[in-house]
């Protein structure tokens, strides 16, 4: 084979350029082993001449044939090819030959860029098993059989005369080709918060021995998916596709750089160009504390969540109340919980869910109570203290927890319940309207209001028209017929001591005490005296508080009679002067008691 010395300086150049396009610390040398006879011929070749039989993968032996002319610089070869992609480091060939013919030698030669170049020459007469190392920079090498000169016919005589074979070639090679990987689908390092196992569709590519096996990595955790086998050419496929999944939790939380890499040939292959980016972790759920309502009395309280993720931050918080969904209300971080129906008296279940931006949630159960134990505000009553006969008694209730109950006003005047005949409105003011003029003198007021939770409040005044002054003495020694006695003034209230001991009266076989016992006997007017007494060997369950008003008693209010027939109630002494009171159950009486408001 004859070259021209320009033609072998040009594939000495592309041979130089194709290495350099492969850095050593990159590159990876693999080791492709050729065993003969072989029944898989793959990258071997055997190529004959006129007179010189060549046998391949059976055998792989070329021979001169007896009796035959064959002309100068013919040759047979055995072609062993490294893979595509890759060039020979080196080439170690084990064989026995023999050249009994002084035109015949055995010839090892190299293909570079295509064009086939002569090296070592060998001859033995005799016949000679030996290793040869060859092939740097080739894609390829050969054995060769040569008629050096032309060979008569009728020179050789038998077959065995001039021949040689090959028993194994191991060719060294390095893969000069770069891998390529890209993502194909479901890229993590999107920008989105990543969260738990994350996984994307990758296609690598090879021209040389193949993809070894695709690297992922995040931070300083990798994944790695290896591929199959091959051919002996062809030691791993030449495409990979498939999924890669990494699972974050060992990565930890924050923002990571990503790598994503095919490595052709092996542990020490080529690696392609990183796919990079940085992926967003977060595997922690948000934390929620919560705050408790503080106004337990309130039928629409407000309790507090106050939600945090340290990592991507809250995407939502929901919560409900008793199973129905509450009002939200968020500002700077805290969140105001508010049902949207008035609750009722006991304990109450608030539930929440919190979500991150990476789809972490945290859910939780809270319970607070909701007890009103503040009773109403009775307040604007009248009339109050002096009035006129026609006088209008009103009084307005409010309460800021349960709220007043639906029945929740009563009305009493001078011991007659007038509730019924009363007006009642929306916002809390019950209204009498008398049906025939006030008589003169004093009227107790009392007003009850009771709220949603049963708490009660009692509020009693009076009011009093002026008393007819009485009619003047006529002269003295004048009478006459129809002039009546001259009248007596009498007090509104008389002034009658009481000790306020207990009294007894008899009811058949039965002795029914009745005691009556004020806070104090003396206090500023318009103040309230609480006045508590007891019923014993009674059946009555209600007790009358009585007024001595000019000379009769008038009931002030009716008291219920608890356990161990105790009771008690305020009563408001509105202008100054001094009063009679006395508890009154059926026939029995208590000793009447004297109280002053100065």
């Amino acid at each position: 084979m004859n070259i021209s010395p320009r033609g072998l300086l040009s594939s000495l150049l592309i041979v130089i350029g194709s290495l350099a396009l492969v850095s050593p610390a990159r590159a990876a040398d693999t080791v492709i082993s050729y065993q003969l006879p072989a029944t898989d011929t793959a990258g071997i070749a055997a190529v004959g001449a006129p007179g010189i039989s060549a046998c391949a993968g059976p055998c792989g032996t070329l021979r001169l044939s007896p009796n035959t002319a064959v002309t100068a610089q013919r040759q047979g070869m055995l072609i062993f090819s490294a893979p595509g992609g890759t060039s020979i480091v080196s080439a170690s060939i084990r064989l026995r030959y023999r050249t009994k013919q002084q035109g015949v030698s055995v010839h090892l030669q190299r293909r570079v860029a295509g064009q086939w170049l002569d090296g070592q020459r060998l001859r033995s007469s005799g016949g000679t098993t030996t290793s040869v190392t060859t092939g740097a920079g080739a894609s390829a090498v050969a054995v060769t059989l040569t008629a050096d000169s032309a060979i008569p016919a009728r020179v050789v005589k038998a077959e065995g005369e001039n021949t040689v074979a090959v028993s194994s070639v191991q060719l060294t090679v390095r893969d000069v080709a770069i891998p390529t990987v890209a993502w194909t689908a479901g890229d993590p390092a999107s920008g989105a918060w990543q969260r738990a196992t994350v996984c994307g569709s990758y296609a690598a590519r090879d021209v040389g021995l193949g993809v070894d096996r695709v690297e992922y990595a995040v931070g300083q955790t990798s994944a790695v998916v290896t591929t199959g086998t091959g051919t002996l050419l062809q030691p791993r496929p030449l495409s990979a596709e498939g999924g890669i999944c990494i699972d974050t939790h060992s990565v930890g939380d924050g923002t990571f750089g990503t790598s994503l890499t095919a490595v052709d040939t092996g542990p020490a292959g080529n690696r392609s160009p990183a796919v990079s980016g940085l992926m967003h972790i977060d595997n922690t759920p948000p934390v929620v504390t919560f705050q408790p309502p503080t106004e337990v009395e309130a039928r629409l309280p407000s309790s507090q969540l106050a939600a945090m993720d340290a990592t991507s931050g809250i995407d939502h918080l929901t919560a409900d109340i008793d199973g129905l969904p509450a009002v939200l209300r968020t500002v700077n971080g805290l969140t105001t919980v508010t049902p949207t129906s008035p609750l009722v008296d006991g304990t109450h279940r608030l539930a929440w869910l919190a979500a991150d931006r990476a789809g972490n949630v945290s859910t939780g159960v809270e319970l607070f109570g909701v007890a009103d134990t503040t009773p109403p505000v009775i307040d604007a009553v009248q009339p109050l203290g002096p009035a006129n006969a026609t006088a209008v008694v009103t009084a307005h209730a409010a309460d800021t927890g349960s709220g007043l109950s639906a029945d929740g006003w009563r009305l009493a005047i001078d011991g007659v319940d007038v509730t019924g005949a009363a007006t009642i409105d929306t916002n809390g003011l019950i209204t009498f309207t008398p049906t025939r003029p006030w008589s003169e003198g004093e009227h107790a007021v009392r007003a009850t209001a009771v709220d949603r939770s049963g708490n009660r409040t009692v509020r009693a005044w009076t009011f009093a028209l002026p008393v007819t002054p009485p009619q003047p003495a006529p002269p003295a020694g004048t009478t006459t017929s129809d002039s009546a006695p001259p009248a007596v003034a009498e007090p509104a209230v008389a002034l009658v001591a009481g000790s306020g001991d207990a009294a007894a009266a008899m009811t058949g076989s039965r002795v029914v005490r009745l005691s009556l016992r004020p806070s104090t006997r003396r206090l500023r007017s318009g103040g309230n005296v609480q006045l508590r007494g007891q019923l014993s060997g009674g059946r009555a369950g209600r007790v009358h508080i009585e007024a001595r008003v000019g000379r009769r008693w008038r009931a002030v209010v009716i008291v219920s009679v608890g356990q161990g027939g105790r009771f008690a109630t305020p009563v408001r002494l509105p202008s100054p002067g001094v009063y009679l009171v006395r508890a009154r159950a059926g026939k029995a009486t208590s000793p009447t008691v004297r109280l002053t408001a100065q």
